[in-house]
């Protein structure tokens, strides 16, 4: 699970980013037609980027060497009175949690509405794909292919709404509203996800006001039309909207601006040095492997002066960064957790002294899952350095790292917070 909330973020991160760019550059425009596009492709480079894998030599400079999942590795931590347990000693757990527990509710949302337009859809009878109902207000919407229409609506107005909504139908809108919902559900944290959709509801209701307008409809009649019904409309999630208050400015400004020339579309060169830096951030993960002399590797002294099995059982000279199938401990993070609050000791002296602190080791697990060359490459004190690792010297043996389907050499880091209270 800690994989798909890495790769949540990363594709959070690149959706922000595509729609700041929109709304800087392209959102003025009157080229709707090119700004639905963009929306639409950033969804989708947002989603594939994090799952593209691209081998460097010397990785990516702006992450560490294992991406933004080097930012979740789990952590123990070791109290003076007892070892911390559960989900909140295990923030990679928790954010896991968090993340299901939210998308799960977002999708239910999402579920929830959908199923009450294919409810009345289900039961309006033979009216083809224009359904009338019961409504006191003046509401007329589409989605899924469908036009809902309150009867309230007078006839000249419903006729107008209905060719407003023609125009969504023809332009198929509603597939892009469906797949942002689906986007909306796996990055519910993200504010650009929400503004990215209402962003492109606007293009929506630009593209089929511009249609109407183009196709005899005077433009300070449309306007009255759309401000009579703006006061009593509700937003849905799925559907769009004859008239949305928060839009209403904005598209009777767009009715009457003067449009771009073709030449405004050059801006979209623009985005592509920022796709290629996102392409380089998030999927440039994999370094190519380090060389190790036969002799093995060279000591490695940290500030504690203290180098730990720097010797190690590995004759492979290649040792990876990041490989297609990572080492686990036996069980998973949570294991490896309880696995070292079960043998971790906080040191006495250590204790007396008040010593506390944040102790990151760096280690090899070898093809035979074994593991080796245990390094201190952030030191508190030689204390808590050594107790960190003798809880790891003797660590089980782990399932094996794979590139390209066989075991191989891989570096793998724990961090081991130490506090007194």
């Amino acid at each position: 699970m800690k994989e798909l909330v890495t790769y949540a973020l990363e594709s959070s991160i690149c959706l922000m980013l595509f729609w700041i760019f929109y709304a800087v550059f392209l959102r003025a425009d009157t080229r709707h037609t090119r700004n639905r596009a963009y929306l639409l492709m950033s969804v989708v480079l947002a989603v594939l980027i994090p799952l593209l894998n691209f081998r460097l030599r010397t990785g990516s400079p702006i992450l560490p060497p294992e991406g933004l999942a080097g930012l979740l590795l789990p952590e123990a931590h070791i109290t003076g009175s007892g070892t911390g347990a559960g989900l909140l000693a295990d923030p990679a757990a928790l954010i896991t949690l968090v993340y299901i527990t939210g998308a799960a509710v977002s999708g239910a949302l999402f579920l929830t509405v959908g199923l009450r337009l294919l409810w009345m859809i289900a039961v309006s009878g033979n009216q083809g794909k224009i359904i009338r109902y019961e409504d006191d207000r003046p509401v007329c919407y589409s989605a899924f292919g469908y036009i809902f229409i309150s009867s309230s609506i007078p006839a000249p107005d419903a006729e107008r709404m209905i060719a407003h909504e023609r125009n969504h139908l023809s332009r198929l809108h509603h597939i892009d509203l469906c797949i942002t919902g689906l986007v909306n559900i796996l990055q519910w944290f993200n504010p650009a996800a929400y503004l990215l959709r209402r962003s492109l509801m606007a293009v929506h209701e630009y593209e089929a006001d511009s249609e109407c307008i183009n196709l005899g409809e005077e433009v300070t009649s449309y306007q009255q039309l759309l401000v009579s019904a703006v006061l009593n409309t509700r937003l849905s999630l799925i559907s769009n909207t004859f008239s949305k208050s928060s839009l209403l400015k904005n598209r009777i400004i767009m009715m009457t601006k003067k449009k771009n020339g073709s030449t405004a579309s050059l801006k979209l060169i623009m985005a592509i040095p920022l796709a290629a830096l996102m392409i380089f951030a998030f999927s440039c993960k994999q370094t190519e492997s380090q060389k190790i002399d036969s002799s093995g590797p060279e000591p490695v002294i940290e500030k504690s002066g203290l180098v730990y099995d720097t010797s190690g059982t590995s004759t492979d000279k290649n040792v990876f960064m990041v490989v297609e199938e990572m080492p686990t401990f036996p069980g998973g993070d949570s294991a490896l957790l309880s696995y070292v609050y079960k043998n971790i000791k906080y040191p006495e002296d250590a204790k007396s002294k008040g010593i506390e602190g944040r102790v990151i080791l760096r280690f090899v697990v070898d093809k035979l899952g074994n593991v080796t060359d245990i390094v201190v490459v952030r030191s508190v004190d030689p204390l808590l350095d050594q107790a960190a690792y003798e809880v790891l010297k003797n660590c089980p043996q782990w399932n094996p790292g794979k590139q390209g389907g066989l075991p191989v050499d891989v570096y793998y880091s724990i961090p081991i917070q130490f506090a007194l209270r």
